[in-house]
């Protein structure tokens, strides 16, 4: 009988969490297997309107990083079942489709001609082209709108004010008139933000005005090179824990996330910078490039405020335990504080700036308001309807928990719940019901990446021992 007397509390967690985990030991590689295909299977993209390219490079990328990941687990006509299986799901859900079972085996093929000449570096290319192909295939009507004369643009959301507001900063407005403007100029509602909280820091409208082009299409086009990087980085970052075939799964989880901002123009809202900004700050940190990382990390800060949160947990927690990445994290915040404080004077000549500074926006149904936020962009996956980013979210609890207690992986797996934690923790009371449901943008892609790191519990090791890098 298991007691608890005279423990700390990191070996209260281990026997409470951990080692009923290891109790199954011996099955571990069937339950690896297992999360594997689940995984696969959870991270279909769902075509959007039944485009039939859309289809296909969806299905094409399963197929793919099925026989790829899954190759060397079981035999290959057992992974060949597997991969077809996906058009036969297809089939049930929504309607028969032959591109559904020649999309999955022209996947198959590539991924055994991957195999067949040891090109398995170049896997992730492929799925970085299939995510641009698809992006573009899935845009027309986006780009649109963002190639033509904006002048009379009629808009009344979010992301339509900020298209305006770039569209008058083009023309040489300040940039606080200009997004003054922008929101005087929404239909509907005619008022412009009454707190602080409402203005979006100009970091973002300052990058797009210096962009080469004369439309807004130079924006979308500096989104995609974002999220091909973010791609490229998932999957190191996966590679980092898993290797480089397994790491493979944590770009294939975040390929229909960002299909949705390349299809859509909620991609000029902040947030979809800012998290592209800091997952490549934490790829830096993890990889030791750390004046890489500080400038990824200010440029996060610099482009949302809310990301004080994580990085200010981080710096408490580098200047309690690891003082030597202190700077990473106390040169963005020291560069973000003066922005803040020259933004918050600017719009006080606007409203009453100083004085909303400490009333931020609260929610009365925490919960709910969490749940909205791992719903937003979750259509994006087929099998939506399971809630996906909730499965997501337990499963990257758990791949931080590991890695925490992993050794060389420690000080990682405090920097990942630092990360992505207190967003969720946050939104318990503090957001908008029912507007900010994309606030997920801002944990959730980090949530995705990290949960096909679970699987490193049921690898064949024991918890501790093969590590690569040093606390």
């Amino acid at each position: 009988m298991t007691t608890y007397k005279n423990k700390t509390d990191s070996h209260v967690l281990e026997a409470v969490i951990l080692s009923p985990l290891l109790k199954i030991y011996h099955v571990k590689p069937g339950i690896n297997y297992l999360l594997t295909a689940i995984f696969l299977l959870m991270g279909i993209l769902n075509p959007v309107n039944n485009n039939s390219v859309d289809l296909s490079i969806g299905f094409f990328t399963f197929g793919f990083a099925s026989f790829l990941i899954l190759d060397f687990k079981f035999k290959p006509w057992s992974v060949i079942l597997f991969s077809v299986s996906g058009s036969m799901i297809f089939w049930l859900i929504k309607d028969f489709n032959y591109l559904t079972f020649l999309s999955s085996t022209c996947g198959i093929l590539a991924a055994f001609l991957i195999n067949r000449f040891r090109l398995v570096n170049f896997a992730i290319w492929v799925l970085i082209i299939s995510f641009l192909l698809a992006s573009w295939f899935t845009s027309k009507n986006l780009r649109t709108i963002l190639d033509s004369d904006l002048s009379g643009y009629a808009y009344n959301n979010d992301p339509g004010t900020f298209l305006k507001t770039y569209f008058l900063i083009e023309r040489n407005v300040n940039y606080y008139d200009a997004y003054q403007q922008a929101f005087l100029g929404r239909f509907g509602s005619s008022i412009i933000p009454s707190d602080i909280w409402g203005w979006r820091l100009p970091t973002s409208f300052m990058l797009w005005k210096f962009l080469p082009g004369s439309s807004a299409l130079s924006i979308y086009y500096l989104y995609l090179m974002l999220a091909a990087s973010v791609l490229y980085v998932s999957f190191k970052i996966g590679s980092h824990y898993l290797g480089s075939i397994s790491g493979l799964l944590s770009s294939y989880l975040i390929f229909p996330y960002l299909h949705y901002g390349a299809r859509d123009i909620m991609f000029l809202i902040t947030e979809w910078w800012s998290i592209s900004f800091f997952i490549l700050g934490i790829y830096f940190l993890i990889y030791r490039k750390l004046f890489l990382a500080i400038l990824l990390f200010s440029l996060t800060l610099m482009t949302r405020e809310i990301y004080i949160l994580p990085l200010g947990l981080m710096f408490i927690y580098a200047f309690l335990l690891k003082r030597r990445i202190v700077p990473v994290f106390a040169i963005p915040i020291a560069a973000f504080s003066l922005l803040f404080f020259y933004h918050i004077s600017r719009v006080n000549l606007y409203i009453d700036a100083w004085q909303t500074l400490f009333t931020p926006r609260t929610v009365t149904d925490g919960l709910f308001f969490i749940q909205q936020t791992l719903a937003f962009a979750s259509g994006e996956y087929l099998f939506y309807y399971f809630r996906p980013f909730s499965i997501f979210l337990l499963f990257a609890i758990v791949s931080s928990l590991i890695l925490t207690r992993m050794r060389g992986f420690r000080e990682n797996g405090v920097i990942w719940i630092l990360a992505y934690l207190p967003f969720p923790v946050s939104y318990l009371r503090f957001g908008t019901l029912p507007f900010n449901d994309y606030w997920g943008i801002m944990y959730v892609p980090l949530v995705i990446i990290l949960t096909p790191v679970s699987l490193m519990f049921f690898e064949n090791r024991r918890l501790g021992k093969d590590s690569t890098q040093g606390d």
